[in-house]
This record gives C-alpha cells, sequence and structure tokens, in this order.
C-alpha cells in the first residue's frame, strides 16, 4: 500500500452484485474494501467499523421502499457516527431521501449506473471528515448533531420523528432542496474502448493514442463547489467558494452544464439572504452581496432595482437610528448610504452589459455571415461564441441559436473536407463539433463515414505491403510465434494543473516493454511537444497500466514483450 493511501476501509453495502463488481473492480488505487449485502449483515458484525471510515449504501438493497432506506440510513450513523455515509441508487429515490430532513447525514449520492471513478473522487475529501469527525468525537464534542445551525437535529431525535412520522419532508429550506441537485453526480459515462493489438512477431508494437484526462478535473471541481454551497461558501473565502469552483470548470469547458446551473443557484442562495441582510440592517454586506450578483448576472436588471431597494432600506433605518439609536450607528448607517448614492457606474452595469452583448451578436453574426467560423482566423465565431459564455456575456436565448448555426455551418464544412480526402481538417472540424455539443447525430453520421475510410485506407495499404513469401532454408527451424501484449486498463494521465493554467496542448511518445507480470518497465520517451512539459505525466501514467504479458504460442508461457509504443495526447477540449 502507498504512502498516500488511507489505511481505513470503505464498506459497500449492496444486493446487486453488477454494483459491487463496478466499484471494486473499477478502483485503481490501492484503496481497502469490504462488502456486505445488506445494513443488518453489516451492523451484526461491529468489528467491520473499527477500521473503517466510509459506507456506499445502496438504496435499492430495500427493494425500492425509500422509507426502509431513510431508517437504515439512520442505523448506519446511529452505529457509528464518525462513518461518512454516500448514497448510490436510481435518481428518483436519492431525490426523495435527499429532500428529507436526513439530507445532512449523507455526503455524496451517485446516480445508477455507477462510475467507479466518479466515486473514487470524493474518497480522498471523504476520508478527511472521518478523521476530523473522530478527532471531535475524541475531543467531546456531539458529532450525533446534524444539520444547517436553523435546523440542528440530533441523529437519535430524527430516528425517534421516522417512528412517529416515516414522512418527514420540513425545514431544509430552498437552499438545501435546490443543492440535492449538486449532492447526486452522474452515472458512468461512456464505455471504454476496446484496444485490439495484432503486431508481426519481431516488429515494434503500436497500441492506439490516449487522451488526458480533463473530465476527472471538472467533476472534482464541480464536487468541491456542491460542499462550499452546502456549507454557505458562495463567494467567500477567496480560491475556497463554489463560484470560484464553478468558473474554473466552466474556464475549461464553457459548456458544462453542471457549472452553469450551480452559477444560478449561487445566484439564488445570495438572493435569499439578501433579503435577510436587509432586514438585520447589514447594509455593507447586503452591498457586497449586489456587487457579486452583478459578476454573476450581468445582464440581469432586477440587480438595479436591488440598490434602488436597498437605498429606500437604508433611508428609512437612518430616520430610525436619528430618534433613538446612537452617533455611532447613524455614521455608519450614512457611511453606507453615501457609498451607494456615489455608486453611480454600478448601478448602469445591466444597461451597458446589454449594450455590450448587442455588440457581441453582431460581430457573431457577422462571423458567420461571412463564413469565419474558426481559429486561427481572428475575429472568428466559435473563439466569440466560446469567450462569451466563459465570461457569461451572452445570454442562453441568445447564444443557443448561434451555436446550434455554428455546429451547422462546422458540419457541411468537415463534411466537405471529408469527400475532399481531407482527412486531418476533418478530424479538426469534429473535434470542435463535439465541443459545441449540439448535433449529436450529425457528428456520429460523420463519425461512421470516417471510420469506413480509415478502414479503406489501412485495407488498402495492407495489400500493398504483401510479397512473395521468403524462402525458408530447411535446415533452420521457423522461430516460435510470440503472441502480443493486450491491454487490461490504461487510465488516462492526470492534466498536469501548471498546464491546464496556461492552456497548454501537447503530446508524449511512450515506449516500453511489458515483462511477464504484465508491468510496463523499461519506459522511454521518444519524442515530445512542447518539450518536457507532459513527460512526467505521462510517465506516471504508463507505471499504472495493466497488461497481459506476450506468449510464446508454442509453450503457452509468458515472456517480455517486443517494444511497445504510444502517443498521449494532451488536449483541452
Amino acid at each position: 500500500m502507498s504512502a498516500d493511501t488511507p489505511s481505513q476501509s470503505v464498506l459497500v453495502i449492496s444486493a446487486d452484485t453488477t454494483v459491487v463488481e463496478t466499484i471494486l473492480g473499477g478502483n485503481t488505487t490501492d484503496q481497502q474494501f469490504n462488502a456486505r449485502e445488506s445494513v443488518q449483515a453489516a451492523l451484526a458484525e461491529p468489528n467491520l467499523f473499527l477500521n473503517n471510515s466510509i459506507v456506499i449504501f445502496d438504496i435499492d438493497s430495500t427493494a425500492g421502499d425509500v422509507g426502509t432506506a431513510i431508517d437504515q440510513a439512520l442505523k448506519i450513523k446511529q452505529s457509528d457516527p464518525t462513518q461518512v455515509l454516500m448514497l448510490v441508487g436510481e435518481k428518483e429515490g436519492l431525490n426523495e431521501i435527499l429532500k428529507s430532513n436526513i439530507q445532512p447525514v449523507v455526503y455524496r449520492a451517485f446516480n445508477k449506473p455507477v462510475s467507479a471513478n466518479q466515486i473514487s473522487l470524493a474518497f480522498k475529501s471523504a476520508h478527511v471528515l472521518h478523521t476530523e469527525l473522530v478527532e471531535k468525537q475524541a475531543a467531546g464534542e456531539d458529532i450525533m448533531v446534524v444539520g444547517p445551525a436553523e435546523n440542528r437535529a440530533s441523529v437519535d431525535s430524527l430516528a425517534a420523528q421516522r417512528k412517529t412520522n416515516p414522512a418527514i419532508y420540513a425545514g431544509i429550506g430552498v437552499l438545501a432542496l435546490a443543492v440535492v441537485g449538486f449532492l447526486i453526480f452522474g452515472g458512468g459515462g461512456e464505455e471504454e474502448q476496446q484496444i485490439v493489438l495484432d503486431t508481426p512477431t519481431e516488429a515494434t508494437q503500436v497500441i492506439e493514442d490516449i487522451e488526458a484526462d480533463t473530465v476527472s478535473i471538472t467533476n472534482e471541481l464541480n464536487q468541491q463547489a456542491a460542499t462550499a454551497l452546502l456549507e454557505g461558501r458562495y463567494v467567500t473565502p477567496a480560491g475556497d467558494n463554489a463560484l470560484e469552483y464553478f468558473d474554473q470548470v466552466l474556464e475549461i469547458d464553457p459548456y458544462d452544464s453542471t457549472a452553469y446551473e450551480g452559477r444560478k443557484t449561487v445566484a439564488e442562495a445570495m438572493r435569499s439572504n439578501y433579503n435577510q441582510l436587509v432586514a438585520d440592517a447589514q447594509f455593507d454586506e447586503a452591498l457586497k452581496t449586489i456587487d457579486a450578483l452583478r459578476a454573476i448576472e450581468p445582464l440581469n436588471t432586477n440587480n438595479d432595482q436591488l440598490s434602488a431597494d436597498l437605498g429606500k432600506a437604508i433611508t428609512a433605518h437612518v430616520k430610525k437610528v436619528r430618534a433613538s439609536g446612537s452617533e455611532e450607528e447613524i455614521a455608519e448607517t450614512a457611511a453606507v448610504l453615501e457609498r451607494l448614492e456615489g455608486d453611480v457606474e454600478g448601478s448602469k452595469t445591466a444597461t451597458e452589459a446589454l449594450k455590450e452583448e448587442q455588440v457581441l451578436i453582431g460581430n457573431i453574426d457577422n462571423a458567420l455571415a461571412n463564413g469565419n467560423l474558426i481559429p486561427p482566423q481572428k475575429g472568428n465565431a466559435y473563439s466569440l461564441v466560446s469567450d462569451a459564455l466563459k465570461g457569461n456575456k451572452i445570454s442562453k436565448a441568445n447564444s443557443e441559436p448561434r451555436v446550434k448555426e455554428l455546429s451547422a455551418k462546422l458540419l457541411v464544412l468537415a463534411n466537405e473536407n471529408f469527400g475532399s480526402g481531407n482527412m486531418e481538417e476533418t478530424a479538426k472540424l469534429s473535434a470542435l463539433i463535439k465541443r459545441l455539443n449540439v448535433d449529436r447525430q450529425g457528428l456520429a453520421d460523420l463519425n461512421q463515414k470516417v471510420k469506413a475510410k480509415q478502414e479503406e485506407i489501412a485495407a488498402a495499404k495492407a495489400a500493398e505491403q504483401k510479397t512473395e513469401p521468403v524462402k525458408v532454408a530447411e535446415a533452420k527451424p521457423a522461430p516460435p510465434k510470440i503472441l502480443p501484449a493486450k491491454v487490461i486498463s490504461r487510465a488516462p494521465p492526470r492534466y498536469p494543473s501548471r498546464a491546464l493554467k496556461n492552456g497548454q496542448e501537447g503530446w508524449v511518445q511512450v515506449a516500453f516493454y511489458v515483462n511477464t507480470d504484465g508491468v510496463p518497465e523499461d519506459i522511454t520517451i521518444k519524442g515530445s511537444e512542447p518539450s518536457t512539459t507532459f513527460d512526467s505525466a505521462a510517465i506516471k501514467s504508463v507505471e499504472k497500466w495493466r497488461f497481459s504479458p506476450a506468449r510464446n504460442q508454442n509453450t503457452g508461457l509468458p515472456v517480455r514483450s517486443t517494444q511497445i509504443t504510444t502517443k498521449v495526447q494532451f488536449r483541452l477540449n
């Protein structure tokens, strides 16, 4: 076990062998697991929890009975409140559970079909939370108390409420219900592509290129944003708040729907909080909230109305404190009012943003009309749309039809390049169309034609390379045929954070051998672009790959493979 691997285990409770096999079999770390078919079976073994920190509970183990699932989740926390509880199940069932009063005891929830990679992303922070709970318990704190400050309840009291009133749906508030959508993470993504290796005995073995993983980075940032939402860290502290995490996701992928909707949830939460700040006469904080809302939603004219309403509220408060307040209260309130009245430019933010949007729409429309569609041409439609979405400078109503038009034009252009045999340009255009994520069927049809053409070219090349068989001297026996190594697992590398921040792309050509245990060795760099930037990430990734070793066909024994080469791609799209 590596030094970075937690010594605490993870307990999976599920009667579905597919769920258990997916979570355990898809794990690429040294994390230790235990599995039981039911909560009753797990609770019958108290020692099972002694060195365990995370419980993954499949709510479908209760035959679809949401009430029973809630009761059993509470029993887990009653048995050992230091356990970090995660749920898996169908989305409808998870929604029902997370709308109940037990939501605060649930750390994460995952839709079926489950994704082992997505679940493992939550392990690190969950282990940290378990350690904190253990320390608080040792210090004498009551860790059985859960929930927001205004609605705290103990796990025992929640269980008691369940006995007298099973339908406990109340008091968690609008924000908590909105956060339900961010606690639940989607199921598995695309299936891994099967890689077939078929190379001559003595030739260098070449396997398919592999793309670097940016999806796990955006998933992790969205998870951190969801946690920040639950804890009320909407726009502060700097570097550790929901808005910044969502913005980081949109910097990587402007079309990420989770981050897009997440920014809306941040704004809704702040609007709800704003009214309470005004009622409590916390005008400085209310003004900061307006400034933050303007940054989040520059096109929303309601922000100007909030400014006007705040001015009226402060004026009324000034009259009140002048009649009965202290000099200090009067001075503080007057200073805030003076600042608001001086914020002339800020009060016009929405109007200016709308004017800027109209100019931007005109530029996009001109680029579309003139056929200036993609980089590197200056002022191209693709760059204009992407930059506008990143900066939240264009509304959804105005962006959607233009994204659709751009996608349609790129699809026509890609098909034209395919027809003329320009496969490289076709591939570039296909990548842009995929990122726009509008015409999936059109892209699928194009990819099918490209695949058929590639197979046709490969067959023609193979036919050209066929030669007359060489006569072998009878005195020399034919060398044994070696069956090549085959890929078992080939996880993509993690994108280097510095390169991701700087927007760098590149590739690394890697060569290695597979030993008789199926482990890569003698890993070397054959070439890279830019030099050395991605070398370390590529090598670390290859070290984790596993193969079925090459074998002597005559004896069936494993042997060291011939040299294998592959290209590791690092692309932001």
